[in-house]
């Protein structure tokens, strides 16, 4: 299963590992907006994005969420102690996704310690990346934090358009649509993004970095994406 190899966690299990795991592992073919899980429901599986990226939310009492994007991580990590789930995934780009029932790792947990702390790693991944999300949504503008996240999606979807709308970013960011197309504008003005219905296509990679605030050079730290600096929508602003 060569496709294994485009998700952090499958690409670290031994030959043996995936041996085990393969007879169980089911692929899917996910499109945007699909819902994988959320607490009303009972989790039975757990979920390898390959080329999809998902959006996972924290139910909040009122009813409100809190996203964040991640790529290559394993969904959902509270099932790995048996923690009631407060959160919901959906598929933010469409695209490939292995998945595993709960009970099938949950043995292989109990064969190799190795295997747990390989999902250890991860969780602290998924923490730090929550963490620096958090402080970022408060320390910095509604400009270098859109920026940020337009650079996030483009990564996540693995080319040089982000199918994202205007609220998607607003809820995403806990601001105002109104807000959100207002600095859109201001980056578009820049030549930096074009937009369209459901849209936005990166047109200067370089200069897009330059506005968004620093977290997005840690986050690509903590989860690298490799970029072609020799692609049409990378310009050189050194």
């Amino acid at each position: 299963m060569s496709t294994t190899q485009n998700n952090s966690i499958l690409s670290q299990l031994t030959q043996q590992e995936l041996a085990f795991f393969s007879p169980h592992m089911e692929l899917l073919s996910l499109i945007k907006g699909d819902v994988l899980f959320d607490p009303e429901n009972k989790i039975e599986h757990y979920y390898f994005p390959l080329s999809c990226s998902l959006e996972l939310s924290m139910v909040m009492a009122d009813g409100k969420c809190g996203a964040t994007v991640f790529i290559d991580s394993i969904f959902p990590l509270e099932m790995i102690v048996d923690e009631k789930i407060d959160c919901r995934s959906t598929v933010r780009h469409s695209g490939l996704c292995y998945r595993i029932p709960a009970w099938v790792i949950h043995e292989g947990l109990r064969q190799s310690q190795r295997l747990l702390r390989v999902l250890l790693k991860e969780a602290v991944k998924i923490s730090r990346i929550t963490a620096l999300d958090s402080v970022c949504l408060r320390s910095h503008s509604l400009k270098q934090i859109t920026a940020k996240l337009i650079l996030i999606s483009i990564d996540d979807s693995q080319g040089t358009v982000a199918n994202i709308t205007h609220q998607e970013i607003a809820n995403s960011l806990g601001a105002r649509r109104a807000g959100v197309t207002l600095t859109l504008g201001k980056l578009k003005d820049q030549n930096l993004i074009s937009t369209g219905r459901g849209h936005i296509e990166l047109l200067d990679r370089a200069g897009l970095e330059q506005v968004a605030c620093k977290c997005y050079k840690f986050m690509r730290q903590i989860k690298p994406v490799k970029i072609a600096k020799n692609d049409a929508n990378y310009v050189n602003h050194d």
